[in-house]
Parts: structure tokens; sequence; C-alpha cells
């Protein structure tokens, strides 16, 4: 068979999270070798550099003809598509839609992280999000509510070293402490040493979905409105997962 030229439309880390199992499954169940097309888009090369150059069953960038990803030809967003052939879960569906085994339920990273004791008894919280525009008070109301579900826990905001945050969620004055993230792979340590993860819904959720592999203990909370879970929900579970918890306003 031809082989994968593999694009995510859109350059977050969510939309390449989401394909993050296809090259291994392109491997075993159809001996084809993968590539990222040349001209993929990436928000940020950190993306590339943990989804994709950590994969084994990726064999870097190539130009050629795009052939998998979220393509024009699946409609996965034309009405009565996935009520007739979704599986009920993002990653096996773009597994199914691609001519594969469903075989995964969660997104996949290679990166082994690395632990660190010193924050295994904290949260962390990320407020920043690309996509979503959430209601400042009401992400605040939910997550004075987790705060008091955890009296004994410290709650420590991220920011990051190349990214400017400007919300009024990650300025506030209820958070025990501050911490900077220097690149994606302190992040990914990060995550997966701490008690407790709380985030906007955005590429960092789906990330820590992908990293209780490597920490299934880890408390996953996402905050997102109604509306934007339903909106997620109706179609076949997009971007949701069974093992984090949503707290919906």
């Amino acid at each position: 068979m031809s082989d994968v030229y593999l694009k995510a439309w859109h350059g977050g880390l969510g939309d390449a999270l989401q394909f993050s199992t296809l090259p291994e499954e392109f491997s075993k169940q159809q001996n084809r070798k993968t590539y990222i097309l040349g001209d993929a888009p990436f928000r940020n090369p950190g993306i590339y550099d943990l989804v994709w150059d950590k994969n084994p069953y990726v064999l870097g960038k190539k130009f050629g003809t795009w052939n998998a990803g979220d393509l024009p030809e699946i409609p996965y967003r034309q009405d009565g598509f996935l009520e007739e052939n979704g599986t009920g879960n993002m990653i096996s569906n773009w597994e199914k839609f691609h001519g594969l085994k469903p075989t995964n339920k969660y997104p996949k990273i290679y990166y082994e992280p690395e632990k660190h004791k010193d924050v295994k008894d904290i949260f962390i919280v990320d407020f920043t999000s690309t996509t979503v525009n959430d209601d400042s008070k009401k992400v605040t109301e939910c997550f004075k509510k987790i705060k008091n579900e955890y009296p004994d826990r410290k709650f420590i905001c991220v920011s990051f070293a190349d990214i400017d945050v400007d919300n009024d969620l990650s300025n506030d004055n209820f958070f025990d402490g501050y911490i900077e993230v220097e690149n994606i792979f302190r992040y990914c340590d990060l995550i997966s040493s701490v008690y407790g993860y709380v985030s906007l819904h955005s590429g960092g959720t789906h990330l820590s979905s992908a990293l209780k592999e490597y920490s299934p203990d880890l408390k996953s909370i996402c905050i997102l409105s109604e509306s934007w879970y339903n909106e997620h929900k109706v179609v076949d579970n997009h971007f949701l997962f069974d093992n984090v918890n949503y707290i919906r306003y």
C-alpha cells in the first residue's frame, strides 16, 4: 500500500493529538510508512517535537499527497454520518475512518515523562486556551468549588516561558503560587508528576488524557461551558475523553 502523508488541518496541540495513534496502527495493521506532510501547520515547534518527532512510527516530514488526517472527504460533521458510522470515541473514530480496526480510546505520546516528587501533592492550573472564549466569572466560580473539594491541596498556576497570557483567569489572586514551564517536554513532566491538573478545554486537557498512560492516578479536571460540552458531545464525543472529569457551567 502507499505511504501515509498525515496532516491536521489546524496546528494546535489537540489537533495533532487526535491523530496520534494512527502511525502505529498504519504500521501494525497495514505495514505502511507514515510521514508528516511537509506543509502541515504547527502553532509552535514543540507540538511537532512532542507528538511526531518522538513517535517511532513517524519517519519525519515529507511532501506528498495528503491522504490522512481530517481530510475533506471524511464527512464526520455531516448530519447522520457519525450516528451511522461512529464508535462513540474520537480516537477510534479516526482509526476506523482511515480503514483501520478501531483500537485506541485516548491520544498517545511516546515521550516518557520524568517524575518529580517535590510536586506530587499539588494541583497545577492552566487557564490558557486558544480556541475557546470562556466566561471568566463562571470559570472562577467552578474553580473555587474545586478548591473547596481539596482544601488540603495547593493550586499552582502554570505560565509558559514562550507564551504571553492576557486573560483575567491566569492573573487572579486565588492561586497558591506560580510555576514557569520552559517547554512542552517539561510541561509533560510536570503534569505527570502532580496530584491533579485543572484546565480549560484545550490541547493541555487532551495531553493530560494521553499522559494518564504514564500517571494513571492523575486527577485531570476540565472546566468548560455546557454549550461547548454539548457541541462536542453530539459529534460522537469529539475531543472528550472518559479519563478526564469535565466540570460544566
